[in-house]
């Protein structure tokens, strides 16, 4: 029998802005809120990723966390296909 329990982690907090990711029904849901002046913090996105999207958004984030420390943020655009220009 499966638990509709989340489990929760701890959210991550900046001045004015939260992640919070927890599990429920066998998918990562990870929810973006904003702080805003007297009405405290309010919901933006919410995203649920299953595992195998999961391990992908894992690889995904590492490269971006790497490209950001080392100061090359340079969009890779040698794979990518222009569209032909027509007369």
């Amino acid at each position: 029998m499966q638990s509709n329990l989340a489990k929760k982690f701890l959210p991550i907090v900046s001045d004015d802005k939260k992640l919070d990711v927890s599990i429920v029904d066998d998918q990562a849901v990870i929810k973006l809120s904003t702080w805003t002046e007297d009405l405290g913090w309010c919901g933006q996105k919410t995203l649920s990723v299953d595992a195998a999207m999961l391990d992908q958004l894992h690889r995904v984030i590492a490269s971006a966390r790497v490209k950001l420390k080392s100061g090359s943020n340079n969009e890779v655009t040698e794979n990518v296909l222009q569209f032909p220009v027509l007369s």
